[in-house]
């Protein structure tokens, strides 16, 4: 289930009233992989099994759907059990990252990935009409808002969607999605309602992303791996407006006016 019945008071114009409404549902979930936990996963429980193979995927433990035996959610929805082919080194470091549902990573970003490759180019309308699609398909945003919708998109069209209260779990969520279809991750244009940190950076160059398009704003970490990576960030893609922080040659862009505007953001 990913919606909690509450009752609530709603306070306005001085008095005070009942209502029913509706929450989003946070809970942890252990990963396990060959008998051994690797991790607790602090999500919305739905897509359970592709967020382990994507979690998997993008923290460099798999290749591909083809590492996997078996992905299993237990019984009582608390724990998934992923089986390899081969033995995995479970990793003891951890990073605690800046998801809003207490994300981990296992990733050194410094550990860099290459530049990426790709002749993608996007015009400022299809970013426009991609985020307004992204915010029409988010339909658990709809009734219990408090969470978090990202897309992978192939030209105009949302090829996967995935929500979720951590960020970070819905790009995971992609990933898994992607895996078990067999559709390719690479050269896609994912889009997000969250912030873009440094981990949501690290998983989409892990991807082979070579565009990123977020509601919100990046972090200056996430702007520095960007220019690394040869990743065009996009932050503020609110209405028929958008900031774009790194790689411009992959957007069919006029040429900037430049005057020094300070953004109503900063």
């Amino acid at each position: 289930m990913s919606i909690y019945p509450a009752s609530m008071l709603i306070y306005e114009q001085g008095s005070l009233r009942q209502v029913e409404g509706v929450l989003p549902v946070e809970e942890e979930i252990t990963l396990a992989v060959n008998g051994q936990d690797l991790v607790g996963l602090r999500c919305t429980p739905i897509l359970l099994e592709e967020l382990a193979l994507g979690f998997l995927y993008n923290e460099g433990l798999i290749e591909g759907i083809e590492d996997v035996v078996s992905v299993r959610v237990c019984g009582s929805r608390r724990c998934v059990d992923v089986w390899l082919y081969r033995d995995v080194g479970i990793p003891v470091m951890r990073t605690l990252t800046t998801g809003c549902g207490g994300g981990t990573t296992f990733q050194d970003w410094k550990e860099a990935h290459p530049p990426l490759e790709s002749d993608l180019i996007v015009t400022p309308a299809q970013v426009i009409r991609l985020m307004r699609r992204l915010q029409d398909a988010a339909v658990l945003h709809r009734q219990a808002r408090g969470v978090h919708a990202s897309a992978l998109a192939e030209g105009e069209t949302l090829l996967q969607v995935a929500e979720d209260v951590g960020r970070h779990n819905t790009v995971d969520k992609l990933a898994g999605l992607c895996l078990r279809q067999g559709q390719s991750l690479r050269d896609r244009i994912l889009l997000t309602t969250g912030r873009i940190s440094s981990e949501m950076l690290v998983k989409a160059a892990r991807m082979g992303i070579p565009v990123v398009v977020s509601l919100s704003s990046p972090t200056s970490l996430s702007v520095e791996m960007a220019r690394l990576w040869n990743i065009a960030l996009i932050g503020y893609a609110r209405g028929n407006r958008f900031h774009v922080y790194t790689s411009p040659h992959r957007l069919s862009l006029p040429h900037p006016d430049v005057q020094g505007e300070k953004t109503d953001e900063q």
